[in-house]
């Protein structure tokens, strides 16, 4: 017998294969505006789009409007958005994201245009994308340095995993000398050869700003690069070809930043539990085996005692061994906890400050690790435990 869907599990899975359609997932379509409204109470417009055969339905949240986004019926427009079933009434639906008065729709079509390219030389294929490390060493960082998005990364890995070493790679990431600057950095960052992850990210902005991550160049770069690459574009909302290519896409760079590196409160707690796991198997296993020992020393013949003696004392060999693997294993895990304890501490620069060290930087917020780093006259930042000295290099001596 064939299967029988209710109404509400038959548009459940037509949603479930809209959202993994990847072209259904991020359209862009062109028409014409009827039935325009909107809503007093919440802004939101509803209204229809059509060609010369077709109607489709669409909705435009307040939240994605712009205060410029004025539209009338007869209105020829370009959007962009994703299609869905509004499974209440069960419509087909066309969640805008964006839409403009006619114009720009040949970039669009030419976007379209370039993924289908993309894809069919396999550049989007999920068997190519690679898994990023669980525990990086060192991370470049790929975006403007004066940035709210630099600023988000830096604290969201510096509080989850301070071990890791984060490289900015200072980066011009909107407007015409975007494209080539990004791709200029991803192939720095492989030149260098030194960092576990790339993380290319920038905050929100209009799709003028986003549209050097929608043509060709840093696509193919991303897709070129020798070390995973992890995007960080924009808003959730905002769907970049770059982000296609990537290995793996952050909704907004913050939750890049969560992705790339692990978190050592929930890492110490991972431990805590198994090592109460280990004791608690320990205390279940002897609590088990005494009665089995204590039932089989009263049903055997006394005839056979000798026998009975070696097999109790090869049963407690056995139990001194587990007690004893058991114990070394709990151990080393109570070990390996105290050496990231103790890690976390020596990375700790006011720790460090406070024995005497100090961290050197200059005015862009980089780390001087040898006197070829600066220059003479330079105006550079020594971070003490209890403040900041500001100098100024006037001669450099190498060893």
């Amino acid at each position: 017998m064939k299967d029988i869907f209710e109404v509400s599990g038959l548009l459940e899975n037509i949603n479930n294969l809209f959202n993994s359609n990847l072209y259904l997932k991020d359209i862009y379509i062109r028409g014409e505006i009827t039935d325009l409204r909107e809503a007093a109470s919440s802004g939101h417009k509803y209204f229809q789009i059509k060609d010369e055969k077709s109607l489709l339905k669409c909705v435009f949240f307040k939240f994605l409007q712009k205060s410029s986004d004025i539209f009338n019926d007869g209105d020829f427009v370009l959007i962009h958005g994703e299609i869905e079933v509004y499974q209440p009434r069960g419509d087909l639906t066309l969640r805008v994201r964006s839409m403009t008065k006619e114009g720009l729709g040949d970039i669009s079509v030419e976007i379209q245009a370039l993924r289908k390219t993309l894809e069919s030389e396999g550049l989007f294929d999920q068997s190519r994308k690679r898994f990023l490390p669980k525990f990086p060493k060192s991370i470049s960082v790929v975006t403007s340095p004066n940035s709210s998005a630099w600023e988000d990364i830096k604290k969201t890995i510096s509080d989850r995993y301070p071990l890791v070493n984060i490289n900015l790679v200072a980066t011009i990431m909107q407007g015409k000398n975007c494209e080539d600057d990004v791709i200029r950095s991803i192939n720095y960052a492989n030149q260098v050869g030194t960092d576990d992850i790339i993380l290319i990210s920038r905050g929100g902005g209009s799709e003028e700003d986003l549209m050097p991550f929608n043509l060709e160049k840093i696509p193919r770069a991303i897709f070129s690069s020798n070390i995973p690459v992890i995007t960080g574009i924009g808003h959730e909302d905002d769907f970049t070809t770059s982000d296609m290519v990537a290995d793996v896409r952050g909704l907004t760079p913050t939750s890049a930043a969560q992705l790339v590196v692990p978190d050592v409160k929930q890492l110490k707690e991972y431990l805590k539990r198994m090592s109460t796991d280990i004791n608690r198997n320990l205390e279940f296993y002897i609590e088990n085996k005494l009665p089995l020992l204590l039932n089989f020393n009263s049903s055997v013949n006394n005839s056979f005692e000798k026998n009975i003696i070696n097999y109790f004392q090869a049963i407690d060999n056995y139990e001194t061994n587990l007690i004893k693997n058991l114990t070394n294993n709990i151990l080393n895990k109570i070990s390996k906890f105290e050496r990231i304890k103790n890690s976390i501490e020596i990375y700790n620069i006011k720790e460090m400050a406070k024995k005497g060290f100090s961290m050197i930087e200059n005015t862009n917020m980089q780390i001087i690790k040898s006197v070829s780093d600066v220059e003479l006259k330079e105006e550079i930042k020594i971070l003490m435990s209890d403040g900041i000295l500001n100098s100024i290099i006037n001669k450099k001596i190498k060893e």
